[in-house]
């Protein structure tokens, strides 16, 4: 194993990147060429590889090395609706009101990541850390559907304005719970699309 302070560096840089869709579905990812880019060995490139094999972000063939995980439309239907009920499970559970860390208070890159620090904050407030941990690396999953779903769904900002409102001011159950369904469905509505357009918008 590479020294923990070299790993995960690298293994933060090559998972934005894959989070933020720098790379096509399906594409190989090739460790030495990684290596140059990010100025490390190879040993750590494919040490957080095989990690990111586990968390799903990254699909390992026999033969044919690392590539970017290819997101299917079933995939990406299914991972929504076990997101839906992630965030229902930790609203029932909410401590209550809910200060934020200093570190949500980064400025933010992109609605994806306004999306992230979102259901983050709602999933710390059930005082659960592997209820909060399970939607965080969902979320991470969830990612560059995220980053791409504007382009095919239409304007996020006035949905994720009436949410971050709904959690800030610690709405009752109801209203919150129907704001995440519609915010979800909408999603696995346009699942096909979404897809489609991450892969290059082939039809």
């Amino acid at each position: 194993m590479s020294p923990s302070h070299v790993v995960e560096p690298t293994y933060q840089a090559i998972k934005r990147r894959l989070m933020t869709g720098d790379w096509p579905m399906g594409m190989r990812l090739e460790a030495a060429r990684l290596a140059d880019e990010l100025g490390v060995s190879m040993t750590p490139v494919r040490d957080s590889l095989h990690r990111l094999v586990g968390e799903r972000m990254v699909d390992f063939v026999h033969g044919e090395g690392f590539r970017v995980h290819r997101l299917s439309e079933i995939e990406l239907r299914d991972m929504l609706e076990l997101h839906l009920i992630l965030l229902l499970a930790a609203l029932a559970t909410s401590l209550g009101s809910h200060e934020e860390r200093p570190a949500d208070a980064v400025p933010l890159v992109d609605s994806a990541d306004r999306t992230a620090r979102l259901f983050g904050s709602i999933a710390r407030r059930s005082g659960n850390s592997e209820l909060a941990l399970a939607i965080a690396s969902l979320g991470d999953r969830l990612h560059v559907a995220r980053g791409s779903e504007a382009s095919v769904i239409g304007e996020t900002g006035t949905e994720l304005d009436a949410l971050e409102d709904a959690a800030r001011g610690n709405q009752l159950m109801p209203a919150i719970r129907d704001l995440l369904l519609r915010y979800h469905e909408r999603r696995a509505r346009e699942a096909a699309a979404i897809v489609r357009s991450l892969a290059g918008g082939a039809n």
